[in-house]
């Protein structure tokens, strides 16, 4: 081999030696950053708060506001579960001018509630990222959470209207029916009285005119069935048109024979006599009446508005704090 030759080969050698370790060099590069980039690495988290920080305050900022607001949404629902508690306990006992108070005041209320509401959701609506697909990317888990915490305690609100409608319904229907069977027993006893004066005739008028408040509280009656139990309602609807017509027929036999005293006057007198004895004694029955048809709309509507006021109540409390941790240190070990 010429002394040329051997130097061209040793040159092609010491060439293909750099190569190598630039290989070599690039490779175990790559590999380094292949694992940094697949291992979780504690200050990449750490720096987790720097990249949110900016996104974090003008979003707790908003979230802010949206609290103050539904804090006092909260004390709204409050007061509105104040009125449909008052409004119940009112007709149970029978106290229906306090009912009706009661259901004014929630009518104006739930107005205001609507009104808050829409203002909590604005409020929500102007928190930038939070509630969108990327917000993992704007914004900390700890403020996201807040957000949907608040959300929760606004959405609680969302059918109260409805709930109050149905306590309203509950109230108004028992209203009407209390009010028809109080006019009826007005026109009786005027009818009563027109009776004990011999004015049989003039007696007449009024009975037909009780007998259309009987008529229109089974119309009622009619539309309660299906959500309560009318069976009082029934026997009471049906003892007090049973004694309207019999006296109706005894005033009727009365001033055909101008108050003498004859058998089919007799016969009156006995229907009107059984009728009158099966009539209820007071007007108790007439309070459990009322109250049943009102509660069959107005439980619910009181335990819907509860409920939410325990929503809202969860919403607005403060996340509980981590527990902090020594890493075990003080702490006996499990294991020998």
């Amino acid at each position: 081999m010429s002394e040329e030759t051997s130097t061209a080969s040793h040159d092609a050698r010491r060439v293909g030696a750099a190569a190598l370790w630039l290989l070599i060099v690039v490779a175990i590069a790559l590999g380094a950053a292949g694992l940094v980039t697949a291992t979780p690495s504690a200050g990449l988290q750490a720096a987790r708060p720097e990249l949110t920080g900016v996104v974090d305050a003008a979003v707790t900022a908003k979230l802010d506001v949206a609290e103050a607001d539904l804090s006092t949404l909260a004390d709204q629902v409050d007061t509105l579960g104040t009125s449909a508690r008052g409004a119940l306990s009112a007709l149970v006992a029978g106290r229906q001018d306090t009912v009706d108070a009661a259901v004014a005041q929630g009518d104006k209320l739930i107005v205001g509630i609507g009104v808050q509401a829409a203002l909590v959701q604005a409020d929500l609506d102007a928190a930038p990222y939070v509630g969108q697909p990327a917000a993992d990317l704007h914004v900390s888990e700890a403020v996201q959470a807040r957000y949907a915490r608040l959300k929760t305690g606004l959405a609680a609100v969302r059918d109260l209207d409805d709930q109050w409608a149905s306590l309203t319904s509950g109230a108004v229907t028992a209203t009407k029916v209390s009010t028809s069977l109080a006019e009826h027993d007005r026109l009786v006893g005027l009818a009563a009285a027109q009776g004990r004066a011999a004015h049989y005739k003039d007696a007449l008028p009024f009975l037909a005119q009780a007998g259309d408040q009987i008529a229109a509280a089974r119309i009622l009656r009619t539309q309660l069935a299906a959500t309560v139990d009318v069976s009082v309602l029934d026997q009471w609807l049906d003892r007090n048109a049973t004694y309207d017509k019999a006296l109706r027929a005894l005033y009727l036999a009365l001033n055909k024979v101008g108050g003498k005293v004859t058998d089919d006057v007799r016969k009156a007198i006995a229907g009107e006599k059984a009728a009158r004895q099966n009539l209820p004694p007071d007007s108790r029955g007439l309070i459990v009446i009322i109250a049943e048809i009102g509660q069959g709309g107005m439980n619910g509507a009181v335990i819907a508005i509860e409920q939410a006021k325990a929503t809202l109540t969860d919403a607005l409390a403060p996340a509980p704090a981590p527990a902090p941790s020594d890493g075990g240190a003080g702490q006996p070990s499990a294991t020998p």
